[in-house]
């Protein structure tokens, strides 16, 4: 069985939710198995945003057996195969999911807090942030995704699609780039500008794997 879990994490409004909904009406169009579950409470306040997508797909010659599918749509303690984080300190947050192997991608766009701005905190220097994830993984990629969509779109409304990309060419997500493509064509207006900025997204990816 093919097991791949996912976790999105992000700042409310940053489309955390969005991408997670995507990942898995992908894979209920392809008739794989998925669960997941969001937080969404402080989605209206700046607050933490984040959802669970849990795959569990059936390899040929395999007798399904309830016991190994996926009991919860949280993701255990280093259980995620992939966190993609909409915000660079929210990847620290939640750098416990990840383990050797995990791969994350990260926007380097940071939200800075209400606390932050008015001087109560400081917001740790990303590079340090992306050092200490580097603690729980070497998998790191970072991409500057609210630059590339407004560089290449001239809009903010490509981040998920562009992120839809990255995922899809640095992980090993168990959903075709069809699946992918048709899905965002149901769910996001303009398919045409959204499936360039998803290529966009896989090509960025290839050239970092190089």
């Amino acid at each position: 069985m093919i097991k791949y879990d996912i976790l999105i994490c992000g700042i409310g409004g940053q489309g955390a939710i969005t991408l997670g909904t995507v990942l898995k009406l992908a894979a209920i169009r392809e008739g794989i198995s998925v669960v997941g579950a969001e937080k969404r409470g402080g989605a209206q306040r700046e607050g933490i945003v984040t959802s669970n997508v849990r795959y569990r797909v059936m390899q040929q010659g395999e007798t399904f057996d309830e016991r190994r599918m996926a009991a919860s749509g949280l993701i255990p303690i280093a259980g995620a195969d992939m966190m993609i984080s909409m915000e660079p300190v929210e990847a620290l947050r939640h750098a416990k999911y990840c383990n050797a192997d995990s791969i994350v991608i990260v926007n380097d766009f940071p939200m800075i807090p209400v606390s932050v701005r008015i001087g109560e905190r400081e917001y740790p220097g990303t590079q340090s942030v992306y050092d200490r994830i580097r603690a729980f993984t070497p998998n790191v990629f970072v991409f500057n995704i609210d630059e590339l969509s407004k560089k290449h779109f001239n809009s903010l409304r490509q981040v998920n699609t562009i992120s839809l990309g990255l995922a899809y060419a640095l992980g090993s997500l168990p959903v075709s780039q069809n699946a992918l493509l048709e899905t965002v064509r149901e769910q996001f207006p303009d398919f045409e500008k959204n499936k360039k900025a998803f290529m966009l997204g896989v090509e960025i990816a290839k050239k970092e794997r190089k």
